[in-house]
């Protein structure tokens, strides 16, 4: 009984996966069942599944879909027999047909009978297909055949019937999340911007009044320390906010451009400044790409930073600055001589607020997560890579201009 039960179970789970007991007209298989029938000379033929309850009929030579209960079906005696085909000469003198009221006059008076089980890639049976007629009907060796090929393409018609609804699942999921982000970005960029708005204002206002203070008050040394601390502390909140209002509208709908690398990566250089001033940079000619300027002259800046930054306590920084053209792709390199990268951190480094082993290094762990969200919302690749003599080489891709 616990098996019977089991069967049940595992035969329901696929025909809901197939979603055929409804009353869906599948056209293929209504083909297979007038085949089915003409092939051994039948008046009837179908293509009928069994669930817990009923037996279906998924597809008939006379275009019903009937659901009838189990125990009228020969289809449900059937599918519990271990054999490909099933054959019931005369079934008025074969139990348990005999007493069918499809056999008795009561519904039909079914003579003869014979099908074949429907077999699911996963081994559960889940019904026949079946012809039948109420005269005696001579079944050969070709017929059997013939009704196993044809029970093998019912449920290649079923499988392809499942992939098609997993696919349209998965296209309609696919769209429901476009929305969602689409949504989910609009409301993103609106509360940074608005943020942004709320909290520089006031920041802005705490930055005059310390300088008030320093011009119109004589400090003493120590006073005065503390006021470039605090002025020192207003600066990097100020920086995490626009840090932060990058992350948040990288990758807004603008035409990409045509972007000169090599005349940004020096405009970046010359604004980081003093930021930069004891490195040594070295540019090699770099190619053009299809971009955003903006976002290409942040995601150098960055790099050329953070190359700068995490080199710099190690000994005099070493920043190379480097580009190749692939095909269509460009690839752009910004290696240093400092620490690395361990291989563990190489993808979460892209991460919102990830530092790692960073040290006293100070920081956010927002830059390199703004520069990814940028280029991979333009269609590109980033990562990083041991560069020469064990240093990190943070690499992008865009589009190369043909």
């Amino acid at each position: 009984m616990l098996a019977e039960a089991r069967r049940d179970l595992e035969r329901e789970a696929e025909l809901r996966a197939y979603a055929i007991l409804g009353d869906d007209d599948l056209p293929a298989l209504e083909r297979i069942a007038d085949l089915a029938a003409m092939l051994c000379g039948m008046s009837v033929a179908e293509v009928n599944v069994v669930s817990t309850t009923d037996v279906v009929h998924v597809a008939t030579t006379n275009r019903d879909h009937l659901r009838v209960p189990r125990e009228h079906s020969f289809c449900s005696t059937v599918i519990e027999k271990d054999v490909e085909n099933y054959v019931v000469t005369d079934a008025t003198r074969e139990m348990p047909f005999a007493a069918s009221p499809y056999v008795t006059g009561e519904i039909a008076a079914i003579r003869s009978y014979v099908s074949a089980r429907l077999v699911t890639p996963t081994g559960t049976v889940i019904g026949t297909i079946c012809a039948f007629d109420q005269a005696l009907v001579e079944v050969n060796d070709e017929h059997l055949a013939a009704r196993r090929a044809l029970a093998a393409a019912v449920v290649d018609v079923l499988e392809m019937r499942r992939t098609q609804l997993e696919l349209a699942g998965a296209l309609t999921r696919l769209a429901d999340s476009h929305r969602e982000l689409h949504s989910s970005n609009e409301s993103l960029e609106a509360f940074a911007g608005q943020i942004s708005h709320d909290l520089q204002a006031p920041l802005t206002a705490v930055e005059l009044a310390l300088e008030l203070l320093e011009d119109e008050t004589e400090l003493g040394t120590d006073a005065q320390a503390l006021l470039e601390h605090a002025r020192a502390g207003g600066r990097r909140m100020q920086r995490a906010i626009t840090d932060l209002l990058d992350f948040a509208v990288a990758g807004s709908a603008v035409p990409p451009v045509l972007v000169d690398v090599e005349r940004l990566v020096e405009q970046v250089i010359d604004d980081l400044g003093g930021a930069v001033a004891d490195a040594k940079i070295e540019v090699k000619p770099l190619p053009r790409v299809i971009g955003h300027e903006t976002e290409v002259r942040a995601v150098l800046q960055n790099l050329i930073a953070n190359a700068v930054k995490f080199a710099a306590p190690y000994g005099v920084a070493h920043v190379y600055v480097s580009g190749v053209v692939d095909g269509g792709t460009a690839r752009i390199t910004v290696a240093d001589n400092g620490p690395g990268i361990p291989e563990r951190d190489r993808e979460a480094v892209f991460g919102l607020a990830f530092r790692g082993e960073v040290g006293d290094v100070a920081g956010h762990g927002i830059g390199l997560a703004t520069t990814a969200r940028i280029i991979r919302a333009r269609g590109g690749r980033i990562g990083v890579e041991s560069a020469p003599g064990g240093g990190a080489a943070l690499w992008f891709e865009l589009p190369a201009v043909p």
